[in-house]
């Protein structure tokens, strides 16, 4: 008697070639080598599985897989060609692989240093711009206060969630595509200035030189970061925080331009069109500064720059706020016994709070009553003692100063930007246009916490397995990352577009297809199963379509691996059951 069983094929063996491609099996046995009591699958190859299924079933719960590798059995041994029993891949066993990949931070170091450079060559990535950045991820986690040497604390949340506790998840990545090359899971409170140095150190250590221009946010603005890379000859970008002596520098040069500012032009998308996007200007500077070799001194060129669509958004914003701190203290009113001088502390400190108090004043005033009182019931007469009893009634006005409002209005868009790049390397236009491609490496902050490799809800508490887990998280990060970049290039070779991607829309085409669109085009498709003691046998029910196999054309990824067609003969010994080919 035989019995048929279905299992979903979908996206599995693309994304499992993928990563076999990346040798990412092959490399984690190097540098994690299995010990002690362990049986079975090595740390690689449950890491492959594991990233697998993470990326499949967009969930990364442990518990999950050892019902993921069961529901997919066959299809994954015809795959792997490993033998998968059914306590493969428990969450006991994938506790043990996220503990071990997060316990030395200094053997994910040379493995991203191993794993990026052979991905630069073997897809030949881009190294000119390399980008670096940071986030916060909040959890619900209550605070350990006997571990001390935990990620999870409380922080400047970029998430707005400053009630609970976070780690911080660094990544750097390379242009176009934003294929990370490094990461690193940091303390809540940690702060972002001294990361920045150690991630250009390991970003040229792994494209093999310093010849790339390294952009990141103003964190990395901090003068011992850039008289770091300029002494070892790199190139950098980063915007001037709004600190110190900066904002004052910024409004003179805007009331007294040291030369006339240039028109900024921006290349459309559409061929021989360009799109004005605002002003700048830039400022030779010479620095000089302390290093462990003693004192370095180098040039700097400030590119002053004012984007005219970011002006509008700052001033939309800057008058709502003002309108909403005028509105506030006009509704407000003096608690009973609250003095003259009570209030208007407490006015200016609600001002204050909002950042209000340059463009705002208020004054308090105090109106007195007097009444006369009589100290005897009934009607008064000429004789009848009195006292007067004074009482008193608070307002306040509010006034704009418009004067401070309109200097404030009219620096507004403009921004210092700091690089040691020279003029024919990057331009002002580029600057910009560099600038504003910061997304990539947020695309991939994204992917974390609301796209396709969810980091939260997060589960694991132990330090070290969160940090192994997120390990994990950035090679399958790499994985999507390396198919948006191959699909892009491709298309761009023949200046093509690609059309059938988007459910209710088959003629809408792109040339810029993601990994998430690419993959969930081949759901739907079965292995189907058939056990008939002893033999086993399968193979795919559906035929790949043409969307499908210009996919795996456009990836470069062989057809054959959908040739999911087996027989197996299983054979009863003293030793368990043996499985023959």
């Amino acid at each position: 008697m035989s019995t048929l069983t279905i299992e979903r094929v979908d996206d599995i063996p693309i994304i499992f070639h993928c990563l076999i491609r990346m040798r990412v099996a092959e490399r984690i046995d190097r540098f994690w080598p299995v010990h002690g009591n362990w049986k079975g699958l090595s740390y690689g190859q449950l890491a492959v599985l594991f990233i697998t299924y993470m990326i499949h079933s967009l969930n990364h719960r442990l518990a999950g897989m050892e019902v993921w590798i069961a529901d997919h059995h066959h299809l994954l041994e015809q795959l792997t060609g490993w033998t998968l029993t059914p306590k493969e891949a428990t969450d006991d066993r994938l506790g043990i692989l996220v503990g071990e990949l997060g316990r030395d931070q200094d053997r994910r170091v040379d493995y991203q240093i191993d794993q990026g450079a052979d991905l630069v060559q073997a897809y030949q990535l881009p190294t000119e711009i390399g980008r670096y950045d940071t986030t916060t991820v909040n959890v619900y986690h209550a605070k350990d206060t006997e571990n001390t040497d935990g990620v999870l604390e409380f922080g400047h949340s970029k998430d707005r969630r400053p009630d609970l506790l976070q780690f911080k998840q660094s990544l750097g990545t390379l242009d176009p595509a934003g294929v990370p090359l490094l990461t690193a899971t940091l303390k809540g409170n940690a702060a972002d200035d001294p990361e920045y140095w150690p991630a250009w150190q390991q970003m040229m250590k792994t494209i093999g030189h310093r010849d790339f221009l390294f952009i990141g946010d103003c964190k990395g603005g901090a003068l011992e970061t850039r008289l770091n890379i300029a002494r070892e000859g790199g190139c950098y970008l980063f915007p001037l925080a709004m600190l110190g002596k900066v904002p004052e520098q910024l409004a003179e040069w805007v009331r007294n331009p040291p030369m006339v500012p240039q028109d900024l032009w921006l290349e459309s998308e559409n061929e021989g069109e360009r799109r004005w996007i605002g002003q700048g200007f830039e400022v030779q500077q010479m620095l000089t500064g302390k290093a462990e070799q003693g004192e370095y001194e180098w040039s700097e060129r400030w590119l002053v720059l004012h984007s005219e669509s970011h002006a509008q958004r700052q001033r939309a914003g800057f008058l709502k706020r003002l309108d909403t701190a005028e509105k506030a203290v006009k509704a407000a009113v003096p608690k009973g016994t609250e003095s003259r001088a009570a209030w208007q502390a407490r006015l200016q400190k609600m001002l204050a709070e909002q950042g209000m108090n340059d463009f705002l004043t208020v004054q308090v005033h105090e109106k007195i009553h007097r009444k006369k009182r009589y100290l005897r019931p009934g009607r008064p007469a000429p004789n009848t003692p009195y006292h007067w009893e004074t009482s008193s009634e608070l307002s306040c006005h509010i006034e704009r100063q418009d004067a401070a409002i309109q200097a404030h209005q009219h620096v507004m868009g403009w921004r210092i930007y700091v690089t040691n790049a020279p003029a024919a390397r990057l331009s002002l236009a580029q600057s910009v246009r560099y600038y504003r491609d910061e997304y990539t490496v947020e695309r991939g902050f994204h992917r974390f916490k609301r796209g396709s490799l969810p980091v939260l809800p997060l589960f694991i508490r132990i330090p070290d397995r969160i940090k192994g887990l997120l390990f994990l998280l950035f090679i399958a990060l790499q994985a999507l990352t390396l198919i948006d970049f191959v699909a892009r290039r491709e298309l761009a070779k023949t200046n093509a577009k690609l059309s059938g991607l988007v459910p209710g829309n088959p003629k809408m085409a792109t040339a810029r297809p993601t990994a998430e669109r690419l993959l969930a085009s081949f759901k739907q498709l079965h292995l189907l199963v058939e056990h008939k003691d002893p033999v086993i046998t399968g193979h795919l029910v559906e035929k790949l379509s043409p969307l499908q196999e210009k996919i795996l054309t456009i990836l470069q990824i062989p057809k054959a691996i959908y040739d999911l067609s087996f027989c197996r003969v299983c054979v009863e010994e003293d030793v368990g059951l043996a499985v023959v080919t």
